[in-house]
């Protein structure tokens, strides 16, 4: 454990804009200094995971990038609460999920739903997802004690229910959370709202037609999802969606960088109970071309 410390600590690129690398220096020793006193016995550390092994002689992972968007956002006294308050939640709840696997009745009350990026986890194929956005996977999860359990492919069998009604069941848990929506008005002309709560945001807006009609315009949605805990709607009544993607986009780049969970830059179109998403281009000059989904400019062409 001690070889662990005397190692160069290097800024992964992707924290490079959060924070700057004596102070991240600072953040990781911290985190291993928590680790050790929590009685982790710690393999490694690379690019924002930190690798250690478990009773079995397996080898295990905790990802440092929720976390150190959390750290940032507290004042110098409250850091150390916050690294502590983090893995104090990721003990081992393995006893938990065997017994959540043999007792579906029981399991049950705490399947959720979670948007992640498709190319998030090395191994999705190992876990229970939908595919409901373009480039993203709804996953199917099990929220225990302020953790998430991706419900596994290889034990959803023993439940013995179909995976539809599986996801039905996990959208409808989603209504119990305390979901904050609020309506700002973008440059005095573009009413967008913005769903706020800590995991669930992004993942309320697949429900959409059942509870969030009020977000549809006559041409559908705009949705931009650059958090798990922040989500953009803006009802589309006219032509001008791209000059309200260019208004909001600052805002949601900054929940990208700064906010834990962050899941794509990407906007997204709803309509009739599809979602797809506005295409985008890198020009050579480091600019960004954005154009509409082809259904959706026939809509406002024809209108």
């Amino acid at each position: 454990m001690f070889n662990i410390f005397k190692k160069r600590t290097i800024l992964p690129e992707d924290y490079s804009n959060l924070i700057d690398e004596k102070s991240y220096e600072i953040f990781l020793q911290k985190c291993l200094l928590t680790l050790k006193d929590l009685g982790y016995k710690v393999v490694s550390f690379n690019n924002g995971d930190i690798v250690y092994e478990t009773e079995n002689s397996l080898e295990a992972h905790f990802y440092l990038d929720n976390l150190v968007r959390k750290y940032i956002q507290v004042n110098i006294g409250e850091q150390d609460i916050v690294i502590q308050e983090h893995f104090n939640k990721l003990k081992d709840q393995s006893k938990a999920y065997t017994y959540f696997y043999k007792d579906f009745d029981y399991a049950k009350q705490f399947l959720k739903i979670l948007l992640k990026a498709d190319d998030i986890l090395p191994n999705n194929e190992d876990f229970v997802y939908q595919k409901n956005y373009p480039n993203l996977l709804t996953f199917l999860v099990l929220d225990f004690e302020d953790q998430f359990h991706y419900v596994e492919k290889s034990k959803v069998h023993l439940w013995k229910i179909d995976e539809i009604e599986l996801f039905e069941i996990a959208k409808n848990n989603l209504r119990k959370e305390e979901i904050e929506i609020k309506q700002y008005t973008f440059e005095d002309k573009y009413d967008v709202f913005v769903l706020l709560n800590g995991d669930f945001s992004s993942s309320y807006t697949l429900l959409i037609e059942q509870d969030l009609d009020f977000t549809i315009g006559q041409f559908g949605t705009l949705i931009a999802l650059p958090t798990k805990g922040t989500a953009f709607l803006y009802p589309i009544s006219d032509a001008d969606i791209l000059d309200v993607i260019v208004t909001i986009y600052p805002a949601v780049e900054q929940c990208f960088d700064e906010d834990p969970g962050n899941i794509t830059l990407d906007f997204f179109w709803y309509f009739n109970g599809q979602y797809e998403c506005f295409k985008k281009e890198t020009n050579d000059d480091g600019t960004m071309n954005i154009s509409k989904p082809k259904n959706l400019a026939g809509l406002l062409n024809n209108n």
